[in-house]
């Protein structure tokens, strides 16, 4: 009996160990659950709000206010045609415009600023420009003029020339900054993306 009192004590202890430490995992496990919780909510929070900024970034909110305004021709990156493989250098040339909404005219454009202020939506507007049209003869070997591979209707023609006019696409980001220190008339960008510009120097 002595005998079996003394194991039935150490198994007793063991046990009792042995529940606490399945305790002490339980907490912890619980502490865990409730970190991984609170991460998914920030998470999501965070998705949420990065979403709602990509959509402003876009101006996808502003060019569906702009709907049914007399003027309004569309997106300029749903009226363009680019050339394959140029793709990137238009959107570096063309910058934050590439979400823009063209329109007919500067009556146009202030109807639909007016519309994007009183429904206090963020858009960006692209009534036609002055045209900043470069000589190919004055660019140096290997520059290639954005303008001359990407294509509009009619009504968007004005717009490009003025947009991506003195645009112009280097084959590497080393001779596109030579240019650009050289040229700051010019904008120089590259196939990938980058973009190197008298407003500053961007890379992709």
């Amino acid at each position: 009996l002595e005998g079996d009192g003394v194991r039935l004590s150490a198994a007793a202890a063991q046990t009792e160990a042995d529940v606490e430490q399945a305790a002490q995992a339980a907490d912890a496990a619980e502490r865990a659950a409730r970190q991984a919780d609170e991460e998914r909510h920030r998470a999501a929070a965070r998705a949420d709000a990065l979403a709602r900024a990509l959509h402003e970034l876009q101006g996808a909110g502003g060019r569906e206010a702009l709907i049914g305004v007399d003027g309004v021709v569309g997106s300029l990156v749903d009226l363009v045609e680019i050339d394959q493989g140029w793709e990137a250098a238009f959107e570096a040339a063309a910058g934050a415009a590439v979400a823009a909404v063209v329109v007919n005219g500067h009556v146009a454009a202030r109807e639909a600023v007016a519309r994007l202020r009183t429904k206090g939506m963020t858009g960006a507007v692209l009534p036609p420009g002055a045209s900043a049209t470069v000589d190919p003869r004055n660019l140096p070997p290997g520059a290639e003029l954005v303008r001359t591979h990407v294509r509009a209707p009619s009504t968007v023609e004005a717009v490009l020339d003025g947009l991506i006019g003195s645009a112009v696409r280097m084959p590497g980001w080393e001779q596109a900054i030579d240019l650009a220190v050289d040229r700051p008339d010019l904008v120089v960008v590259t196939g990938e993306g980058d973009r190197f510009a008298p407003s500053g120097w961007r890379v992709r």
